[in-house]
Parts: C-alpha cells; sequence; structure tokens
C-alpha cells in the first residue's frame, strides 16, 4: 500500500503541471478529433450492417461505392443490388452502373480478411512482446553501490 501515496502525489503533480496545457491542446484539437472518430465509428456501423444484410439473402455479396465523398456500401442478391448502407437517395441500379462488380466481396471473404487482420496485428503484439523482454534481459544489472541509477539532467 505505500506505494499508492508516490504514485498518486505524482499523478497530482502532473496534472497540476501539465493541465493547462492538455486543456488548451483539448480546445483546439479534441473536439475535431472526437467528430472524426464518430466519422469513423458510423463508417464502420455501415460496413457491419451492410455485410450483415449480405448473409441474409441469397448470393448475398457488398460493394463498396463511392457517391461524392461518402462511402457507400451496397448490398446484392446476385447481380441485382438490394439494399445501401447508409440508405440513399439515388437508384441503387444507376450507382452501379459502371462499378467493377468483380470487386464485390461475399461475408465469407470479408471474415476471412478479418480473421488475418487480427492475426497479423496479434503477431505484430506478440513481437512487440518478446522484443520487450529481450531488451529488459539484456539491460545490465543494476549497480549495488547506485541502486536507482539516474542521468543528471542537462540544463
Amino acid at each position: 500500500m505505500s506505494n499508492i501515496v508516490p504514485a498518486g502525489k505524482k499523478a497530482v503533480e502532473l496534472a497540476v503541471k501539465h493541465g493547462p496545457k492538455v486543456k488548451a491542446a483539448w480546445e483546439v484539437g479534441g473536439k475535431a478529433a472526437t467528430e472524426q472518430v464518430k466519422i469513423q465509428r458510423a463508417r464502420a456501423a455501415n460496413k457491419k450492417r451492410a455485410f450483415e444484410k449480405a448473409r441474409t439473402v441469397a448470393e448475398g455479396t457488398v460493394l463498396r461505392q463511392l457517391q461524392g465523398e461518402q462511402v457507400v456500401w451496397v448490398v446484392f442478391a446476385g447481380d441485382e443490388p438490394v439494399a445501401s448502407y447508409p440508405t440513399v437517395e439515388a437508384d441503387l441500379a444507376e450507382l452501379v452502373t459502371h462499378a467493377d462488380l468483380r470487386q464485390r466481396q461475399t461475408p465469407e471473404d470479408y471474415d476471412r480478411s478479418r480473421a488475418k487482420a487480427r492475426a497479423k496485428q496479434a503477431a505484430k503484439k506478440a513481437g512487440t512482446a518478446a522484443r520487450r523482454r529481450v531488451s529488459r534481459a539484456a539491460a545490465p544489472a543494476p549497480d549495488p553501490a547506485n541502486p536507482s541509477p539516474r542521468r543528471p539532467r542537462s540544463g
């Protein structure tokens, strides 16, 4: 329990020291960053809904299309467009008139690509952890005469 007080004291010191800078940074870019996160979440939710819909129709596939600056996921039943996420006012057949229909993705392809991406991320994380363990093991042993070696501050 003795470690809690110094850690809490350090946290308070850092909050007092850096709090005004963090507040100013939030006012400059935090709200814009929050809006971007909301947009990204909405895009991901639309993609997920499109693939869920494709699972429910016969020969369901999904095609990514752009309408203006907006990404639209068009769901197909066979070769016929049946839905879009987000919904658009334009006719779906018109939206995909000049699209390369070979780029459509089945829900199974989507699941495989997601699993592959998750495996790649897990391997990267495991590799990073292994490198940390190796670097800690290779670090020189602490000097018994100076138990907490710190470099002097410059300037």
